[in-house]
């Protein structure tokens, strides 16, 4: 059999379009979801401070194929620019997890760069995961590309808070959709207290 042909269960899928409509419905949801978490957000002081000075709004996007599966994310706050990032992305894969992850790099990791040297093991303490591999753009919880934050010694920390981007991330079980908005909004808000109690 060719390459093209399909199998049983490919062909039993293309003659049903009704999965294909109901993955669509759950992506609106999605959008509404992360809506609604975006709200929920700025309603706290600390966060609305921060999308306050970066002067970019919301944005909700998607796509197809990370990892051959499609994604949905929300930036907010965010600030991107040649010389800067600092973001909070939240993320949305199908079939495996949603993620909070709070991007630094270029002149908004320098702000923050002295305050995170000191908070490896508060930061440890509240669950949070590091990145561990130079390209910030992936999303993926392999140990290639995030470790928890207790599991560096003091040197390796050192070493990851000198690096040109820092990204902090949480995962959630996709059971976990009916209290992802209000987890979410408070450990963007903890993380963001946290940093922004003395900053360098």
């Amino acid at each position: 059999m060719g390459t093209f042909e399909l199998n049983n269960r490919e062909m039993e899928m293309v003659r049903d379009a009704d999965w294909l409509l109901t993955k669509n419905r759950i992506i609106d949801k999605v959008y509404g979801l992360f809506g609604a978490l975006q709200e929920t957000m700025a309603a706290a002081p600390v966060i609305r401070a921060v999308a306050e000075e970066t002067l970019q709004p919301p944005k909700i996007s998607r796509g197809e194929q990370y990892q051959g599966l499609p994604y949905v994310m929300l930036d907010y706050p965010r600030a991107f620019s040649r010389e800067s990032i600092f973001a909070c992305r939240t993320f949305f894969w199908w079939g495996r997890f949603f993620s909070i992850t709070l991007h630094l790099a270029g002149e908004a990791l320098g702000g923050y760069r002295e305050r995170l040297h000191v908070l490896q093991d508060r930061l440890a303490d509240a669950g949070w995961y590091a990145c561990v591999q130079d390209d910030p753009w992936q999303h993926h919880f392999g140990q290639d590309n995030f470790r928890t934050a207790g599991s560096f010694t003091p040197a390796q920390w050192g070493s990851l808070v000198q690096k040109p981007f820092v990204k902090l991330a949480k995962q959630y079980d996709l059971e976990e959709w009916g209290r992802i908005v209000p987890a979410a909004a408070d450990e963007y808000a903890a993380l963001l207290e946290l940093l922004n109690g003395e900053r360098g």
